[in-house]
């Protein structure tokens, strides 16, 4: 699936047709598969992977600024991607931020003005640590961005209807944003998408600016790998890519 938003800017996402695409530490015996499903994914978009920086997230809210000897790592070898981050963000012109996911959202940020792009993976941890206005400081105060001219793009993920929380999360959502926990038939469901939209609107990130998917992860059976849904073991996941040409 490819999605055009800016003249110099590209967004890419896989189809669960596509294979899986998130490498396994712990069960190196399928790397060898992924990586062949992820050279095919490559081809067919024409994305040079020595071009491209993948992490091995940590569903926190640490972000890395990706280098130019950082390119290429993580794109075909589990043993390569960087470390420690949920987020990548970098200006080197010709180059692809890739992560990985099946039920967390992936968030592309862009600022053409400035030559500026960054990809965070937003699951709930890294959503109530607020790694999405933490990515939003970087481009700012580390690239002298513009909030005007910052993008955002939310992908698919799991949607409200299909994410009951526990006491846990009540509590920790409750406090900034409650208005996003629904109750329905006793139970409290969790709308992660309201919260990044409050989230980047608290950072005064220009309404205009700001794109969310429509797809729900855990329902378009047929598009997205989706781990509360198919409670697979290891998790397999769908790839997310913006490129600043």
């Amino acid at each position: 699936m490819f999605i055009t938003d800016d003249n110099n800017i590209s967004i890419f996402a896989s189809l669960k047709s596509d294979g899986d695409m998130l490498f396994k530490k712990d069960y190196p015996e399928l790397n060898g598969k992924i990586r062949a499903d992820r050279i095919s994914f490559f081809n067919k978009n024409n994305i040079d992977p020595a071009r491209l920086a993948n992490f091995a997230g940590i569903h926190g809210n640490n972000i890395s600024k990706v280098s130019e000897t950082d390119l290429g790592g993580g794109s075909l070898e589990e043993t390569t991607r960087i470390r420690e981050t949920d987020g990548l963000i970098t200006n080197i012109k010709n180059s692809y931020l890739m992560i990985t996911g099946a039920d967390c959202f992936p968030v592309m940020f862009w600022d053409e003005n400035a030559g500026i792009i960054g990809a965070v993976h937003a699951g709930w941890r890294g959503i109530i640590k607020e790694i999405i206005p933490k990515m939003i400081n970087k481009f700012t105060k580390d690239f002298d961005s513009d909030l005007s001219g910052i993008k955002v793009w939310v992908g698919p993920g799991i949607k409200s209807h299909h994410y009951p929380i526990d006491e846990e999360r009540i509590a920790l959502f409750s406090k900034n944003h409650k208005n996003n926990i629904i109750t329905k038939d006793g139970k409290a469901f969790l709308d992660l998408t309201g919260v990044i939209l409050d989230q980047l609107q608290k950072a005064r990130i220009p309404e205009k600016n700001i794109e969310i998917h429509p797809d729900c992860t855990f329902c378009e059976e047929d598009k997205y790998f989706s781990h509360r849904r198919d409670k697979s073991e290891p998790i397999e996941a769908n790839a997310f890519i913006v490129h600043l040409k």
